[in-house]
């Protein structure tokens, strides 16, 4: 058996093992630990054509070794969240929750690992397709969780991304046809590909009008799981869509889907970070923060050049950063009160105050702000585009005010205590930080803030380890 084959038998052979033991401390820290050893493989194992299954080569090669062993460690960390915060202790329940997200989601996320490996393994677009649909049906049960009062999160995941499905199948249909024929491909059929190919991906990279599955996922979602499903479909999707602009490099011949991917780019990032702005509770904002950031990789991708894919795994790597600390602190939250609003979080800071200072750490990232891990790429995302078109950084740097509005909105409703709380205090004059997050939780937030606020200060750390892993990665796009 080839060894890259361990990185799907490893992740299917512990799920029972991990489904036996998801009522106990231990499923949660066997399951960090298979994630751990997996990120620890995808390093390790040789890159290559690792074996030809039915015909089809299964590929292992640096880009999918970085983007899998992100996975694997964003993975494992979620992993820690529903061990180190009990959800809803205090609160009892919440919107239909009743707290028990996490004893589904240990098996369940090592067998969607499993099939997002099988899709950036093969280098066959309708193969991978079927495997990412797999995995979002997996995910559904991650997003249901034990809710009994809504569906609408996972029904409209489980819609909008298996639209995409039929898409991908018969643009490799036409791709099989453009290989079979000797690189010959009719007008008619090119633009066929390319249609399916671009209304493919903008249904699994949520661009705007096809967003409502990441919003909605991100409001009525657990926060660990919610990062979860934020951090690894669009962490695939990229993979998978690298993989097929290097091999199939007609299908970025015309400027007008290059100029197209950057607007819908542009368009995404300036939707979700205004709407970001209004929104009225850290969940929503979550899923609108995300959105933008979303919208940035997808303008990098348009713009190209050498450093276009670096740039994209740099801000993949922050993405999940942002978005673990962003679920750290929402789970934390939670812990103590029914839910995440900004009328309901009134306060909350006075005893939470870093899982808070975490929570504002990971939005700001997401917003770009400077000094912190996501203003390098955001820069020079900036300083491309204003090369092309003078009005999009206008445009892209709205958007993330318009994120940093929102978390500094719902910074000011924790600092706030309204008069009935505190008249129920007994010297409300005085500002009193009472510490109620658990030891592993504080130890798990200052690492990861120490982290963000390093790769802010010196990107270089992340920046030059990646550039030596994927050195000889095609650019996508010139």
């Amino acid at each position: 058996m080839s060894a890259t084959l361990w990185l799907v038998v490893l992740p299917i052979g512990t799920v029972p093992i991990v489904y036996l033991l998801r009522r106990v401390k231990l499923g949660s820290i066997v399951a960090t630990l298979v994630s751990l050893l997996l990120a620890w493989l995808a390093i390790r194992l040789p890159s290559g054509v690792g074996l030809n299954l039915l015909g089809r080569s299964v590929a292992l090669d640096r880009l999918s070794q970085v983007v899998l062993s992100l996975l694997f460690v964003a993975t494992a960390a979620l992993f820690l969240i529903p061990l180190f915060c009990p959800p809803y202790a205090r609160a009892g329940l919440h919107s239909g929750v009743k707290g028990r997200e996490e004893k589904i989601f240990y098996p369940v996320g090592l067998a969607t690992l499993a099939l997002f490996v099988a899709a950036s393994l093969t280098r066959h677009l309708g193969i991978s397709a079927i495997m990412i649909q797999g995995a979002v049906i997996l995910a559904v049960f991650i997003i249901q969780g034990e809710r009994l009062d809504s569906t609408r999160a996972a029904l409209r995941f489980l819609t909008m991304m298996s639209l995409a499905t039929p898409l991908f199948l018969l643009a490799a249909w036409r791709i099989d046809l453009y290989q079979l024929s000797g690189g010959q491909l009719s007008t008619s059929g090119a633009r066929q590909t390319v249609f399916f190919v671009t209304f493919g991906f903008a249904l699994w990279l949520a661009v705007v009008p096809f967003h409502s599955w990441l919003t909605t996922v991100a409001a009525e979602s657990a926060p660990a799981t919610a990062a979860f499903v934020l951090i690894a479909f669009p962490a695939v999707a990229f993979s998978i869509l690298l993989h097929l602009l290097t091999e199939l490099p007609w299908l970025v011949q015309s400027r007008l889907l290059v100029e197209a991917i950057i607007i819908a780019g542009v368009f995404t990032a300036m939707i979700g970070g205004g709407l970001a702005g209004v929104q009225r509770g850290f969940s929503q904002l979550m899923g609108y923060a995300a959105l933008y950031d979303l919208g940035c990789m997808l303008a990098i991708l348009g713009v190209g050049g050498r450093a276009a894919v670096i740039t994209i795994l740099v801000s993949l790597s922050v993405r999940a950063l942002a978005l673990i600390l962003v679920a750290i602190g929402g789970s934390a939250i939670r812990m103590y009160v029914a839910g995440d609003s900004f009328a309901q979080v009134k306060g909350i800071a006075r005893h939470l105050p870093v899982a808070i200072a975490g929570l504002m750490l990971g939005g700001l990232t997401l917003a770009g702000l400077p000094l912190l891990a996501g203003f390098s790429t955001r820069w020079q995302l900036l300083r491309s585009v204003a090369e092309i078109n003078a009005a999009w950084p206008v445009l892209l740097a709205l958007g993330g005010i318009g994120v940093a509005t929102g978390y500094l909105r719902g910074l000011w409703a924790t600092l706030t205590v309204d008069a009935t709380r505190r008249k129920q205090m007994e010297r409300p004059a005085r500002f009193v930080l009472t510490f109620l997050e658990p030891p592993p939780l504080l130890f798990m937030i200052g690492l990861l803030g120490v982290i963000c606020i390093s790769l802010g200060l010196f990107p270089a750390l992340l920046i030059e380890p990646l550039q030596q892993l994927i050195l000889t990665f095609p650019t996508p796009i010139p």
